[in-house]
């Protein structure tokens, strides 16, 4: 990338509409858009006042639904000077109002001044199809999406747009870079921050296997828990986090970069927030702390009409409120099965009446969720997720870090180098038989006997004998004399 297309894109990137009571005033990048459209089709670079006011109005009109007056006009035709993306030839020579902001409107239709994209700017765009497609994709990803019926059409870039929409955006998806350093050599941003834009201001994640953070895929779903910004104490909603929550609000697409154990820094997808919500988790300080997960939903490219259904459906279904996964649970109950708590025991206490009353708060929580569900999609798959999280460690807790088939022929005393129990907490009967997240319905087994249940020639069996087994052990801890 040359040192004026970079500085274009920071420019476009930095572009920022003007906000009004109603919502966002999209006047700015609308006209930027049509002077887009004029460039690649070789017209000149400068346009009068009178071309632009007759032209650009009533496609106003039409596409963001403003009043048919040339005051709508005169706003981004002045005040886009400001984005060093538009110059009006002798704007000093204009008759501003009283309070000195804009040109009258008598004086522009007396004088009919000119105005463009800067020199550099126009023949970089004029010249360069994939540099003004670049361009164009970036506002209409971040202002116009989806954009409207005709959209395109009418601003003259419907043939620059055709198969370039998504090629055009750089970085691709896919790109590697050995390190932050030379991500940002390349497209701009922050070198060490995990949530932060690039030079076209377009927000990345970062997620390294090797750092701090939990950040996984979700089980069968492929959408990915993103932990939040903030390494020690309860995680706040400002910094990056408040930028996520941004995107989330205005449906915005945004870059996730991932560093496998070991590997290079790759651009693995455009991805969408569809949900965030709270969890139990350890600072890096050891302590127990709140923390925010973001759930993101990988999508083709950032323009909505290339989104997959289910993710369309996630969106219309939430609410953008925060999901609570701590509501209940005190402070390292809630964590998965393994990791240490707040007492550094990996959160269980060997002392019966204390493991029996977290067992009984950690069922009551599993059971809350499993009430609340009513119907499959993808959220629910998302709560069950994080939500079964708890229900995971009361049958740890229970299990005592031994297999709980009573006829158990594996070796039930074996250990991780952690020191961890080697168990597989199962559903009895499946999720997708039915099978519900909750304790009385789910068993802690060692390998052997998880493949003895899932695959063995007497499954059946085994598993009406673990049923009975798993609703004995539940009755059991949930007994205040047991």
């Amino acid at each position: 990338m040359t040192a004026l297309e970079a500085e274009l894109m920071r420019l476009v990137g930095e572009l920022t509409p003007a906000k009004r009571i109603e919502g966002r005033a999209l006047h700015r990048p609308f006209l930027l858009l049509w002077a887009v459209g004029k460039a690649v089709q070789g017209e000149v670079r400068e346009h009068r006042w009178s071309t632009v006011r007759d032209a650009v109005g009533p496609l106003m009109t039409t596409h963001l639904d403003v009043p048919a007056s040339a005051d709508q006009v005169l706003y981004p035709f002045w005040h886009l000077q400001g984005s060093d993306l538009w110059e009006v030839a002798d704007a000093e020579s204009l008759k501003l109002t009283s309070n000195g902001r804009r040109p009258t409107l008598s004086t522009l239709n007396s004088l009919d001044p000119v105005a463009g994209f800067p020199q550099g700017a126009y023949e970089l765009l004029s010249t360069n199809p994939e540099m003004a497609a670049r361009v164009a994709s970036h506002l209409m990803s971040t202002f116009f999406n989806p954009p409207p019926e005709g959209f395109l059409e009418d601003l003259g870039l419907a043939d620059l747009m055709a198969d370039r929409a998504v090629d055009a955006l750089r970085p691709r998806v896919g790109e590697s870079f050995p390190n932050r350093n030379a991500i940002s050599d390349v497209y701009g941003g922050n070198r060490v921050m995990g949530i932060t834009p690039l030079r076209d201001r377009v927000l990345s994640v970062y997620s390294d296997d090797e750092g701090p953070y939990q950040d996984a895929p979700i089980n069968e779903i492929g959408w990915i828990g993103y932990t939040g910004d903030g390494l020690t104490g309860h995680q706040r909603m400002v910094s990056g986090n408040r930028s996520l929550q941004t995107y989330q609000q205005q449906q915005r697409a945004l870059r996730y970069w991932h560093k496998p154990d070991g590997g290079q820094w790759h651009f693995e997808s455009w991805v969408v927030v569809v949900q965030v919500r709270q969890r139990w988790g350890v600072g890096v300080d050891g302590l127990a702390r709140r923390e925010f997960v973001w759930v993101l939903a990988p999508v083709p490219s950032p323009l909505r009409n290339t989104w997959p259904a289910d993710v369309l459906e996630a969106l219309a279904e939430e609410d953008w409120s925060i999901q609570d996964d701590t509501e209940g649970i005190p402070a390292g109950d809630g964590g998965p099965a393994g990791d240490d708590g707040p007492a550094g025991d990996g959160g269980r206490s060997t002392d019966t009446s204390s493991t029996r009353d977290r067992y009984r708060r950690l069922a009551a929580a599993a059971r809350r969720t499993a009430d609340r569900r009513t119907r499959r999609s993808r959220l629910v798959e998302v709560e069950r997720y994080y939500r079964s999280v708890t229900a995971r460690e009361a049958v740890m807790l229970r299990s005592q870090d031994k297999c709980e088939n009573r006829d158990c022929l594996g070796h039930p005393a074996e250990r991780t180098d952690a020191g961890a129990a080697i168990l597989e907490v199962d559903h009895v009967n499946p999720l997708a038989r039915g099978g519900a997240d909750t304790p009385e319905s789910m068993i802690a087994l060692c390998p052997n006997c998880h493949a003895l249940k899932t695959r063995g020639r007497n499954r059946k069996r085994l598993q009406s004998v673990l049923l009975k087994t798993a609703r004995l052990r539940h009755e059991e801890f949930m007994s205040e004399t047991g």
